[in-house]
């Protein structure tokens, strides 16, 4: 049922959203009720909110001012790298930063810890923000934050999102350490590896395929089509079935996951009888374009 889900675009944008939750339900059940803080923007956001609270007297009991707050932080970094990671991924991450910092200022925050021991609430808060933030890139969506950053220096210079996130959290992490108790940075690192650990076993955006197209159409319609809706470079040579004796041409272009629909879509829609070879995983090196979505 997920598999056939994934398949249409609008049962992607609904695991995306289904994703969002978890963050949300994640981190307002299993890390705030031990005043912990998250890793990525979020993070940031929850310090700023501890900080206004303690300091200046600034507390709202209604709702969570951290999802407030991540989103204002967003906009800046949203304008920054919005062009380069194309307009409809642009429109979505809009979108479901908006629905992540609603979800996480509405989800009521335990007056308590759900469960007596802080490292399994750290650990389940991991777990679900590691699964629920892959889930949203692996829809070729984000909510903003430190995935927005990752998911461009991704396709800048192939850093992994998870690794990203990693680096860009040590400045998080030595505030926390001199403004709270050395446990809650402790914690918080835990919490840290683990969600990267998730996210970049979840996190599909760089597995790239190498596609081979066997068709009798020689007419330079198929080739012409995947690189104008694609972008993407293809390379023809003439081939022979071996049983039948006839001339076909060979098509060979290398995508990411992504795009493996479009491709199959546009080759069936020129020529039903074309046969498809999709290799997995294969190492690239040289003029290949990181896409973030498949848009």
């Amino acid at each position: 049922m997920f598999n056939s889900t994934m398949r249409t675009s609008q049962g992607r944008l609904l695991v995306a959203a289904i994703g969002v939750i978890i963050m949300s339900a994640g981190i307002n059940i299993f890390t705030t009720p031990l005043q912990l803080y998250t890793s990525g923007l979020m993070g940031y956001a929850q310090v700023l909110r501890t900080v206004l609270d303690q300091y200046f007297g600034l507390k709202v009991t209604s709702i969570d001012l951290a999802g407030v707050f991540y989103y204002m932080i967003n906009i800046p970094i949203m304008l920054l790298t919005m062009r380069s990671l194309g307009r409809s991924f642009a429109l979505k991450t809009v979108a479901y930063t908006s629905l992540f910092s609603l979800a996480t200022a509405l989800i009521p925050v335990p007056a308590v810890p759900v469960v007596d021991d802080p490292l399994t609430c750290v650990i389940l808060g991991a777990i679900c923000v590691g699964v629920g933030d892959g889930l949203v890139l692996t829809c070729g969506c984000s909510v903003g934050g430190i995935d927005m950053l990752g998911l461009y220096f991704s396709k800048k210079i192939g850093t992994p999102v998870g690794l990203f996130g990693t680096y860009a959290n040590v400045a998080l992490f030595v505030a926390c350490f001199f403004l709270f108790d050395f446990s809650v940075v402790l914690y918080s690192l835990i919490y840290m590896v683990f969600t990267n650990i998730l996210l970049d076993k979840m996190h599909q955006q760089n597995i790239n395929l190498q596609v081979f197209v066997f068709t009798k159409h020689r007419d330079g319609e198929i080739e012409h089509h995947i690189m104008e809706e694609t972008g993407r470079g293809v390379t023809c040579w003439m081939g022979e079935g071996a049983y039948t004796g006839e001339a076909n041409q060979v098509l060979c272009t290398c995508i990411n996951r992504y795009e493996r629909e479009r491709i199959e879509r546009i080759v069936k829609g020129i020529d039903p009888y074309a046969f498809i070879i999709a290799v997995p995983g294969v190492y690239i090196n040289g003029n290949f374009i990181r896409k973030v979505s498949a848009n």
